[in-house]
């Protein structure tokens, strides 16, 4: 993982250039629910998004593009989204996108797991952007993490109890290389907790509609209000 330093240089000429824009977009697409019948078409079109996703966030010059795509359970086929990262490789080398997957991930299937470290580990130098993918995510279980990493360095005497403030939490959580999100975007009609600690201030869109029936366009509308 590249430094938090070099991230807000990134950011730093974004707005130097610009007027107002989004630095980072957190898009919670689950939990995806479909029929027996259905389910394979639709959760190869669901796979496609994701690609879209990326395209989406290069065409809009985003510099941080948070996806949740849920918990296991919410993963209708892990074999197709281990097969998937391939061609989510190639676009990642393409626009130089920093991939970074977030949750449980290696609680997964042996399959997924190997592929994610893949797509993870050779993406890591990459810095023109960055893509994080939440998988198996739950946000009260990052700041439980977080908190027994803290725990730990107090135990080893790296940190004191008076030491902890919300700065000493922000650098021990999954998302502590990145800015707060500037928008976040629900596809039904409830807050799921994506970077939860993080999201103060952050503007909330909720579709309300069903994972299955979105589009690229539909995001869009919401990137350029």
């Amino acid at each position: 993982m590249l430094g938090l330093n070099k991230i807000k240089e990134l950011l730093q000429k974004k707005s130097a250039s610009e007027k107002k824009a989004l630095n980072h977009v957190i898009i919670n697409l689950f939990p995806f629910v479909t029929t027996d019948e259905k389910k394979v078409d639709e959760y190869k079109k669901f796979l496609s998004l994701i690609g879209d996703m990326m395209s989406l966030q290069v065409e809009k010059d985003i510099p941080i593009f948070t996806l949740n795509i849920g918990k296991a359970s919410d993963i209708i086929d892990q074999t197709a989204l281990s097969y998937y990262t391939e061609e989510l490789l190639k676009k990642a080398k393409e626009h130089k996108i920093n991939v970074t997957i977030f949750g449980r991930w290696y609680e997964l299937t042996g399959e997924l797991v190997e592929a994610l470290k893949v797509i993870n580990n050779e993406t890591k130098e990459y810095d023109s952007f960055f893509f994080n993918i939440c998988i198996n995510y739950d946000s009260r279980q990052e700041i439980a993490d977080g908190c027994r990493v803290i725990i730990r360095k107090i135990l080893d005497e790296k940190a004191d109890v008076d030491s902890i403030t919300p700065e000493l939490l922000k650098e021990n959580i999954y998302s502590s290389y990145f800015v707060p999100p500037d928008l976040v975007i629900e596809s039904g009609s409830r807050f799921t907790g994506t970077f939860m600690f993080d999201s103060e201030n952050a503007r909330i869109i909720f579709m309300q509609k069903s994972v299955n029936e979105i589009v690229k366009a539909d995001i869009m509308k919401f990137l350029d209000n």
